[in-house]
């Protein structure tokens, strides 16, 4: 049945499945050679100039190849790192080939392409739980694990045969809260998928010492430009290089680096020495696992959890961005955050783009987070932290101490950050 399934995953999955196995025996020599060809055809054709979101948002013509009907559709990404931006992704190939390495990744903890997964993300509007027979996957809402709900939840994972945990890393404690830890470690849990977001340090490790459960985990971002594995052996980050060519450049951050990516995807919108937003930390040690390029840490992604009105903490991101970014949504926001003041309670700070319809925008962040109440303001422009940032979380009780670590962090990484314990 596997095999059956996998057999339709289309032409330019088998083709990267065949590159990734391929790279793994790769020399630094060969690895060079293979990216170098295709970044310097990327250059003559785009230029050499570094470049940011607001690029491919002022100039989407410039950076997009055979953007034609059917051939590309349009990709939106999520709000957290300010205005989301637009762009086209090739229809066919783009999904093939995301899987090709995303399978490869969760194989590490014994995934097979089909087998079951259940994943705590996502907006079903009519219940808790849904199925999708395509892709052998149970979606729990975590909107709709209310209280009132925990029950039917409990008696339902109790019906499961084994399993992948399919989770954002600041959500896996949350659902281990929900159900209760006796009965997650009594589940037939195979191994835990963790999506890009960062582990705050050392607890990825702590998770799988704890529950006696490996997790697969990666670094990646809505653009697809670059993707890395976290590394089993190293606990650093490797880059696949038939993915995308990475660059980790200088910052103002003393120990942390730029994380520049230019995207081999030959279909729709080109990201060319794009910066990303995010920082890495040079890897401090050879690995053995691959010749890939790698880092000993991904640092500027963390988590954000707020407190709802039964007092669980629980991942900001999931509710208020995961898989809303796969829609027009954000669309019709410019920039947004989200301040607690109090437990239960959380403000809804944002700037709207014009003809956003208002209503819609509130009744889907009730709808998402039915489990705080929520106040909305619309702002003309959102303050930037002491260090400069521009936080999609602010825990308002709090703010005044983080900012000062912020701001020391950005002045020298602490000892953690060094470290590969992501």
């Amino acid at each position: 049945m596997t095999r059956g399934r996998e057999s339709l995953l289309g032409p330019s999955y088998f083709y990267h499945r065949y590159l990734v196995k391929k790279s793994k025996g790769w020399s630094l020599g060969e690895i060079r050679e293979y990216q170098e060809s295709r970044f310097q055809r990327l250059i003559r054709r785009y230029g050499s100039e570094v470049t940011e979101k607001e690029d491919y948002i002022q100039q989407p013509g410039k950076y997009t190849r055979w953007d034609l009907p059917l051939l590309t559709h349009t990709v939106r990404t999520g709000g957290t790192s300010g205005q989301p931006l637009r762009f086209t992704a090739d229809t066919f190939a783009r999904r093939q080939k995301e899987r090709a390495y995303l399978f490869d990744i969760w194989a590490q903890v014994g995934y097979a392409p089909y087998d079951l997964r259940v994943r705590y993300a996502g907006d079903i509007h009519d219940g808790m739980l849904r199925y999708n027979r395509l892709e052998n996957v149970w979606i729990i809402s975590p909107g709709a694990t209310m209280e009132g709900q925990l029950g039917e939840l409990r008696s339902w994972v109790r019906t499961l045969p084994p399993f992948f945990l399919h989770v954002y890393p600041s959500s896996l404690y949350t659902f281990v809260d929900l159900i209760g830890e006796s009965l997650f470690r009594s589940l037939p849990i195979r191994g835990v998928i963790a999506a890009s977001e960062m582990f705050p340090a050392g607890e990825q490790a702590r998770f799988e010492q704890d529950f006696g459960l490996e997790v697969a985990h990666w670094y990646g971002h809505s653009e697809y430009a670059t993707l890395a594995y976290c590394c089993r052996m190293c606990r650093g980050f490797h880059f696949y290089p038939t993915y995308g060519y990475v660059e980790l450049l200088s910052s103002e951050i003393e120990g942390c680096r730029r994380i520049v990516a230019s995207a081999f995807n030959r279909i729709g919108t080109q990201f060319v020495r794009y910066d990303t937003g995010d920082l890495a930390v040079d890897p401090d040690k050879r690995c053995t696992a691959d010749n890939f390029p790698r880092a000993s840490a991904i640092v500027g992604r963390s988590q954000e959890t707020f407190v709802d009105s039964s007092g669980r903490r629980r991942s900001l991101f999931g509710y208020a961005f995961g898989d809303l970014d796969h829609g027009a949504f954000y669309d019709q926001i410019r920039d947004i955050q989200f301040v607690q003041d109090k437990a239960g309670f959380l403000r809804v700070r944002m700037i709207t783009n014009p003809g956003a319809d208002r209503d819609q925008i509130q009744q889907t962040f009730e709808r998402r987070i039915p489990m705080a109440r929520l106040e909305f303001e619309y702002v003309s422009a959102i303050e930037r932290s002491p260090s400069g940032k521009r936080r999609y979380f602010v825990d308002a009780p709090h703010a005044n101490e983080k900012d000062n670590h912020d701001h020391r962090q950005e002045t020298r990484p602490s000892a953690d950050l060094e470290q590969p314990s992501y």
